[in-house]
């Protein structure tokens, strides 16, 4: 089959796709759309030697926001129409709505969106952010009832429950799969010796992601415990609206109490997960936290926030410990229950690497992709 991919940005398909999609592409041949405008050479011919046929079309950020959709989406139709795909799949729920005005116009024999977050913009109060939704909601509602060969894939069952109340969109039409996959092979696992404690945080700098409520337990935990490490990772992008407030970032950068790592390279991360114990990501809400699901794999437990997406990397108690969002205290006693109970890590992360296996899997989601395109 002709399977193509929609994805926003090169750099986001190969952190996130490249594995599942380079699986694919030994059953079907498979041809990709994405923004390279922040890519380098390197990761463009990386694309060509898996045998992924790559097709570039940067987004047009010139101009008013509403002339440069409309040119992007008319370009997008334009190339899709060229290359003629059996199975389209729209990465990203700004894309799915691209592709579902798209569809009309361009006949496959199934059409699939891939809602990989709903963003914390989805829930704000702002006019625009309003605006979109309603286009969303008229968009997805009239695709669902008039369009039999579309399916909407969702990360985790809240956010499915939530988009098909909003958008009245035919269950019929929904599925879940959880995430990308997790290559047990890249991400793998590791027994360690637990002497000092360490902790790591590895996510983008953005408020969303609990980076401050981090900040401000681990400078408690260290306080208390001066013998215990705590890292960060991560890059920090002052133009998205989201990124955390730049003094908090020179915080980070020269504390005492808190080891900065950067941005790690991801061929790199095993590498950083095997030199830490317990894995920490207290965010507001996510699609699947691949960070953590990774971590998983290499036999970290995890402390997360009791939100949806993180919801399912996790079993509270079992592999680690959920987390009331933005509560500095439950956050603090959580690092601080590892901290007391290093005998925990070892039976907690053994049982977070069997979660990946059994639920997060590579294997696991390919078969889920592969019935999909039949």
């Amino acid at each position: 089959m002709k399977v193509l991919f929609v994805v926003n940005e090169l750099n986001f398909f190969i952190r996130n796709h490249i594995n599942l999609v380079k699986r694919i592409s030994e059953f079907h041949e498979v041809t990709l759309i994405a923004d390279a405008s922040k890519s380098n050479q390197t990761d463009i011919e990386q694309i060509g030697k898996m045998g992924i046929k790559l097709h570039v079309l940067n987004r047009n950020k010139s101009g008013g926001k509403v002339f440069a959709y409309l040119s992007f989406i008319f370009s997008l139709m334009l190339l899709i129409r060229k290359i003629k795909p059996e199975y389209i799949f729209y990465v990203t729920l700004e894309l799915s709505f691209f592709g579902s005005l798209i569809s009309y116009f361009i006949p496959t024999r199934k059409t699939i969106f891939i809602i990989t977050g709903l963003g914390t913009f989805f829930f704000k109060e702002e006019v625009r952010y309003k605006v979109f939704d309603r286009v969303l909601h008229g968009s997805f509602l009239l695709l669902s009832a008039l369009k039999q060969n579309v399916r909407f894939i969702f990360l985790n069952f809240p956010d499915e429950e939530l988009l098909l109340k909003r958008y009245q969109i035919n269950p019929s039409h929904s599925q879940i799969i959880h995430g990308e996959g997790i290559d047990r092979l890249e991400f793998r696992y590791f027994e360690r010796e637990v002497s000092t404690i360490k902790f790591l945080l590895a996510s983008r700098l953005i408020k969303s992601k609990g980076i401050e409520s981090f900040v401000h337990s681990a400078i408690q935990i260290k306080q208390k415990y001066p013998q215990v490490k705590v890292s960060i990772a991560g890059i920090f992008d002052p133009e998205n609206p989201d990124s955390i407030h730049r003094d908090l970032w020179e915080e980070i950068k020269s504390s005492k109490d808190i080891r900065w790592l950067g941005e790690i390279p991801h061929g790199q991360m095993e590498q950083y997960l095997h030199e830490h114990h317990v894995f920490v990501l207290p965010s507001e809400r996510e699609g699947l936290p691949k960070a953590a699901a990774e971590a998983a794999s290499t036999g970290m437990p995890l402390i997360l926030s009791d939100v949806p997406g993180c919801q399912e990397c996790i079993s509270d108690g079992v592999t680690g410990k959920l987390v009331e969002y933005m509560n500095h205290d439950e956050l603090y006693k959580a690092m601080e229950y590892f901290v007391c109970n290093p005998n925990q890590i070892s039976p907690m992360g053994k049982q977070s690497a069997k979660l990946v296996e059994e639920k997060l899997s590579i294997e696991v989601i390919l078969d889920k992709y592969l019935k999909i395109i039949s």
